[in-house]
């Protein structure tokens, strides 16, 4: 694959994003994390799934501004309902899902993280943003349901209404991370937290992972398909597209 690596190592599969210094999202890496995703629910030898970055400093920077902002509506269509089979489909996954936070984490690469059952984040100068807000665009609500399931609801609230960065340090305050770790340590913790998920008996951990899910509102029938159509108004209009242009043209100046 072109924009991640999968490695198979202690019964888990590690799937590591590498697509240039932010590993900015894309049609084609969405296409293969959910290629990886899918392997990894249907081998039976595959006991868990880490998400890790190939980047020093970067988790992931969110979509490929460049790309994804300039797909029409059909296209985008495709693509945001595509992400939203990834990270629902990470975040309901019978099997534990831990997050290698390596470096900074926004829109985009921040909902990746959140998909995720456990967070280790590395300490240093990084941040971790919902600033979806700052392009005028509103979040569709599974989004926001995963951030208030991992923060409470005021943190979380907060976090989807002011598009700020919060610290490493802030985040575990929060518990929108579980621990945090230096930067060359982060995957090593990862895959250890993820080996101690694994060991639990499968079943009991597939409906102690639902039992959770539903208790944070995800539940038969809950999708953000539902709500895509209300996701793309927003993402075209006057003040998201405006807004959009800006950040492209700051980009290429």
């Amino acid at each position: 694959m072109a924009n991640i690596r999968c490695e198979y190592s202690w019964g888990l599969s590690i799937i590591t994003l590498s697509r240039g210094k932010a590993n900015a999202l894309n049609s084609e890496m969405v296409d293969e994390l959910l290629a990886a995703v899918d392997a990894a629910r249907s081998d039976s030898q595959v006991r868990g799934i880490v998400i890790a970055s190939g980047s020093p400093r970067f988790f992931s920077g969110g979509f490929d501004v460049v790309e994804v902002f300039g797909y029409d509506r059909a296209r985008m269509k495709d693509f945001f309902g595509r992400f939203i089979d990834l990270y629902e489909g990470l975040y309901t996954l019978p099997k534990p899902v831990v997050g290698a936070i390596s470096g900074h984490a926004y829109a985009g690469g921040a909902v990746l993280a959140l998909a995720c059952d456990y967070r280790v984040i590395a300490d240093g100068s990084f941040g971790f943003a919902l600033n979806e807000i700052d392009l005028g665009v509103v979040l569709p609500p599974g989004i926001a349901r995963m951030a208030v399931h991992a923060m409470g609801y005021r943190a979380g609230s907060r976090m989807v209404l002011s598009g700020q960065p919060l610290t490493p340090d802030q985040a575990v305050e929060s518990g929108l991370a579980d621990e945090k770790a230096p930067p060359d340590e982060v995957l090593g913790r990862a895959i250890e937290r993820a080996r101690m998920f694994a060991g639990k008996a499968p079943a009991a951990f597939a409906g102690m992972k639902t039992l959770v899910r539903g208790l944070g509102g995800y539940g038969p029938g809950v999708s953000d398909h539902q709500e895509l159509d209300q996701f793309l108004d927003s993402w075209f209009s006057p003040e998201a597209e405006e807004r959009k242009h800006a950040l492209v043209q700051s980009l290429r100046a």
